[in-house]
């Protein structure tokens, strides 16, 4: 008998017009998220949530702009739909691809119960970093399923932070955009997090930070050493928030300041810590970019739906099925 499996990929998500309740309830989720670990009052959230609905209502209007994020989660898994059911296991297996998010519909949680008759489901979390936010809620999210339903539990498949084959795709993408000359200098852009909570303690749950130092670290000497590289220098930062204590460093910001008192002159951009390009990335980040003293700055697009990114993904499911099935 053929078998039935599911496969959720779970991405942060984001509203995808100017609307204020889109905007709001967006917001909502995500500082609930994030209020599970951090010390943010229901009052706090509510009121940012607001604001926040209120400016970005503003800000995408006059910019128009829109979030790709959403629909690039839906395309990369039209795509791995296809990879995984015409080139992998095609006659023993009979994959579903789903996209779904944590804070915007469909939510991961409905997705879960309504494929719940599968025989296997995978949850696959669309962030290259594992924390308590990203892969950790989507192993809690399995762990407390697992109590209430018979059947076998979801499988969460991550740990891509350390994963060589995404690095090589990594690379390829860095040297197919990039357009280094001489003086040119790489920023490899990851999502930051907290390092000291309002106290000045190091938080109580799993930042992440030794996955993005390890991941940046190894992508950082790759990139040098490969015979492709052009670039002066490579370095890291962070694109942070500013609440609930003190962030990780530098942020774009201000190794964009150091990189022009340095005298770089010409700087690519690539946030290799979001599988996706979104507002972050985008709209932020640029902002940040264009208010530096950098004479030149240029984006490389996230990995978003690449056909190498496509095909690493089907080749990591499939791994994930076949030691699920031995």
């Amino acid at each position: 008998m053929m078998k039935r499996i599911a496969v959720i990929l779970v991405a942060h998500g984001e509203a995808e017009t100017e609307s204020f309740f889109e905007n709001f309830s967006m917001i909502r989720h995500t500082l609930a998220h994030a209020g599970e670990v951090m010390n943010l009052p229901r009052p706090l959230q509510l009121v940012a949530s607001v604001v926040g609905g209120v400016k970005n209502k503003v800000t995408f209007r006059a910019q128009k702009y829109r979030s790709p994020q959403n629909r690039i989660t839906r395309q990369q898994a039209s795509q791995l739909q296809e990879k995984l059911n015409r080139v992998v296991m095609p006659h023993q297996i009979n994959f579903e691809v789903y996209s779904a998010f944590h804070v915007t519909p469909p939510f991961v949680k409905d997705i879960v119960e309504q494929t719940s008759a599968h025989d296997l489901q995978l949850l696959v979390s669309m962030s290259p970093i594992d924390n308590q936010l990203t892969s950790g809620n989507l192993q809690r999210l399995s762990d407390r399923y697992a109590l209430v339903n018979a059947q076998r539990r979801p499988v969460v498949v991550h740990n891509f932070w350390n994963d060589a084959g995404l690095r090589q795709v990594f690379l390829d993408h860095v040297f197919y955009h990039g357009k280094t000359v001489n003086g040119s200098v790489l920023i490899l852009a990851f999502h930051g997090t907290l390092v000291k909570d309002t106290k000045g303690e190091v938080p109580m749950f799993h930042t992440g930070l030794k996955e993005m130092q390890e991941m940046g670290s190894a992508l950082r000497n790759a990139l040098l050493l490969d015979p492709r590289n052009g670039y002066d220098s490579v370095e890291i930062a962070y694109l942070n928030h500013d609440v609930g204590g003190t962030w990780t460093k530098p942020s774009l910001a201000e190794s964009l300041k150091a990189l022009s008192s340095r005298g770089a002159g010409n700087v690519d951009i690539f946030s290799c810590g979001y599988f996706s390009d979104g507002t972050e990335t985008i709209l932020y980040a640029q902002k940040e970019a264009a208010a530096s003293s950098v004479k030149s700055f240029r984006f490389i697009p996230c990995i978003n739906d690449s056909e190498a990114f496509a095909d690493f993904l089907a080749e990591k499911v499939a791994a994930v099925v076949a030691a699920e099935s031995s």
